[in-house]
């Protein structure tokens, strides 16, 4: 269903989730969407789908450490787009630091959609503005190109290891 060019790298990410255990199931909404659910843990770490012939691409990083700007740009724009859906304040008092190249914290929010295992995408911009951002939703992730694959791979894989650590 998708076009030549993008063909190629969707191939490659189902590929390496399947590799890693997650079971690729169709979503009973319109078109063609699947969720990547692990064997063993029962975590979603992505959901690919298609709409007009363009893949779309959802996965889940709060683990990961170091992210790269493009991810942490798409934590922003869903944010703006979806008017902060997904996004609370920082519950005060804030007293968790957040290490350097970190983007996880802990949730004290504890609602029962959480399938984060009770963690949130953290990250505090240049100008001030923060984005503290729910883990149990996947963030959709734009234009992945073939020079996205290597970045992308290393942040599954270090989501994997973090949802394993938990079972």
């Amino acid at each position: 269903m998708l076009l030549e060019d993008e063909k190629q790298e969707f191939v490659k990410i189902v590929n390496s989730l399947v590799e890693l255990g997650y079971i690729p199931q169709k979503q009973k909404i319109k078109g063609f969407d699947l969720a990547f659910k692990h064997k063993v843990n029962n975590r979603v770490i992505a959901k690919i789908g298609v709409r007009k012939q363009k893949g779309w691409l959802r996965i889940k990083f709060f683990a990961c450490k170091h992210v790269p700007q493009k991810y942490i740009q798409a934590l922003h724009d869903e944010a703006v787009a979806n008017k902060d859906r997904y996004s609370m304040p920082v519950p005060p008092p804030d007293r968790e630091p957040v290490p350097a190249g970190v983007i996880m914290k802990t949730c004290a929010l504890r609602c029962p959609a959480c399938s984060g295992g009770g963690m949130r995408y953290y990250h505090k911009f240049s100008d001030g503005r923060k984005i503290f951002r729910c883990g149990a939703y996947p963030v959709p992730i734009a234009d992945i190109t073939k020079n996205d694959m290597d970045e992308l791979n290393r942040l599954l894989l270090e989501q994997h290891h973090y949802f394993l650590s938990l079972t």
